[in-house]
């Protein structure tokens, strides 16, 4: 393999910085992933180019002879720019991350990108969606987000943003996200979101209970039984709950498949791809969400656009920001070239 034909890619989250190298087919030839010490930009910056020279020792190979680094994170990036305009994992608003990568990774090309955008590219170029032309990659698990790619083309709008599915308005009124909206999907579908969703229902009723001198409610019990306080509940544990027949995590689950399968149906409809995956560790671990969600793109989906599509599963696993960020910075120097 020529040096020349190798890329670096960081996936980069609120925690952890993962580097690997990577070769045009999307393999990975040697990784490094640590801890982030600090959020500050420049102290992110450093630990992203350490990472990647880490990761560039692992596999035996000279950070100087990379062709070029892609970055993958969860943010909203100014197309462009590289500014990182919101990124509420790292507590980071209007961040001029490219330049702050610049003045410490030497010439090296870099390009920036979503993570969503970098796991869609990925996908077509080294997963499950590979040689299809009109894809749409859709994450549920934290938070909720799309990668779309129509006509082989990454689709990231005019200033960059595009993809934000997890913010479409899907209850008016309703729950509060942290993009300081209201009904957002993601106030409902996002694990975190979710959770929280339980929590505040779970005090309502162990309080009417309580107050009707019951020590647990009838709504929630089994959910309430096994973790054992409202604080501790998460997405994972209302699944549990819900198989064993906890009539809360049920319905709430429901709800928030329901709503996920409306949002899903009206990309499918407006946007005709080939192909749909639909992956994240929230719907992975919800086999009762993800049911409902499938469900909603039959019942809802136009006729046509339902008939063109295929909804499979991602297959690079926690390789999709590595494997797409390096070669989402490939095809970026390709066509600059």
């Amino acid at each position: 393999m020529k040096r020349d034909e190798l890329y670096v890619g960081v996936d980069l989250g609120g925690t952890n910085v993962r580097a690997a190298v990577i070769d045009p087919a999307g393999h990975v030839l040697g990784q490094e992933k640590h801890r982030l010490l600090s959020r500050e930009p420049p102290q992110v910056a450093e630990a992203v180019v350490r990472a990647a020279k880490t990761a560039c020792g692992a596999a035996g190979l000279p950070f100087a002879e990379m062709k070029g680094m892609g970055i993958g994170i969860a943010a909203m990036i100014e197309r462009g720019t590289g500014m990182v305009l919101n990124a509420p994992n790292l507590g980071w608003k209007n961040v001029p991350f490219l330049k702050l990568l610049q003045a410490r990774a030497g010439r090296l090309p870099l390009s920036i990108a979503n993570d969503l955008s970098v796991a869609a590219w990925g996908e077509r170029a080294a997963g499950a969606g590979r040689g299809v032309d009109d894809l749409v990659v859709v994450l549920v698990g934290s938070g909720v987000g799309a990668g779309i790619i129509l006509g082989g083309k990454l689709q990231e709008g005019a200033s960059g943003v595009a993809g934000e599915f997890g913010h479409i308005l899907v209850h008016p009124g309703g729950r509060s996200c942290g993009c300081g909206q209201r009904g957002c999907l993601e106030a409902y579908a996002g694990g975190h979101n979710l959770a929280a969703w339980a929590r505040d229902d779970l005090r309502i009723a162990l309080a009417a209970a309580r107050a009707a001198g019951q020590k647990y409610p009838a709504l929630g019990r089994i959910l309430l039984e096994a973790v054992g306080e409202p604080d501790k509940v998460t997405a994972a544990a209302m699944e549990r709950a819900a198989h064993e027949g906890d009539e809360l995590s049920r319905r709430l689950l429901d709800e928030a498949g329901r709503l996920l399968g409306i949002a899903l149906a009206n990309l499918v409809t407006v946007l005709n791809p080939a192909l749909l995956l639909l992956g994240g560790g929230v719907l992975i671990g919800s086999p009762r969400m993800m049911r409902a969600a499938t469900a909603g793109i039959d019942a809802h989906a136009s006729k046509a656009s339902r008939a063109a599509l295929r909804i499979g599963a991602p297959a690079l696993g926690d390789h999709a920001g590595v494997v797409g960020a390096a070669l989402l910075a490939r095809a970026s120097l390709a066509a600059a070239a």
